[in-house]
């Protein structure tokens, strides 16, 4: 296993995503998803796809987002990472009737996973929770694993209490050479406003 991702909370506490307490993954694994379960679909149903596409899901949490696009490439494959098993736990049941997903545990960083070798790549409300000293290398990872022509789909918190500024997550793609191809920010219940984009990887 990999080291853990942590995060010191406005509160002091060091928050361990990799090893989080069992209330968090149930609140955020088992009841969250359901109560949720619209605005995942909203997001999932937003990707534009035709059914064939290779998807990683990066930071998939207990697998929402995932659930609702591995229903819209029968031809395709969805594969989801994430650093916490716990969470990949209860994400692996609720994909497990769905043979063209897989779910892989550990920094995307560290997993050897071949160059170019997907369409389209989802971050929805996870960045902002890798520390800040690795999360060039991250994007970079993920615009690395990004076929030619590919799509970076990223929808992440930009409140000062809970995520970054918007002009941070442009940076970053920018620096990991991704085009954006639009980018707004909304207000998203029950989050806040969140910076909704989608980034190109031109060569």
């Amino acid at each position: 296993m990999t080291a853990p991702q942590q995060k010191r909370s406005q509160t002091g506490v060091v928050e361990d995503f990799a090893n989080p307490p069992r209330l968090f993954v149930f609140v955020d694994g088992v009841l969250a998803p359901r109560i949720f379960h619209s605005l995942y679909r909203r997001y999932a149903e937003s990707i534009e796809l035709k059914g064939d596409e290779a998807i990683l899901d990066f930071g998939c949490g207990s697998g929402g987002i995932a659930e609702n696009l591995v229903r819209r490439v029968p031809n395709g494959s969805v594969t989801c990472v994430d650093v916490s098993p716990p969470m990949l736990a209860v994400a692996a049941r609720r994909l497990r009737r769905y043979p063209n997903a897989r779910c892989i545990v550990g920094r995307i960083e560290a997993l050897d996973l071949s160059a170019a070798s997907f369409d389209v790549v989802v971050i929805h409300n996870a960045l902002h929770d890798i520390p800040e000293p690795e999360r060039t290398a991250t994007v970079v990872e993920l615009a690395r694993l990004l076929r030619p022509g590919g799509h970076l789909h990223f929808r992440e918190p930009t409140d000062d209490k809970h995520g970054l500024r918007l002009g941070v997550y442009r940076e970053l793609m920018h620096t990991a050479g991704l085009l954006e191809l639009r980018g707004r920010e909304e207000k998203v219940f029950p989050v806040g406003p969140m910076f909704d984009a989608v980034f190109a990887k031109t060569e």
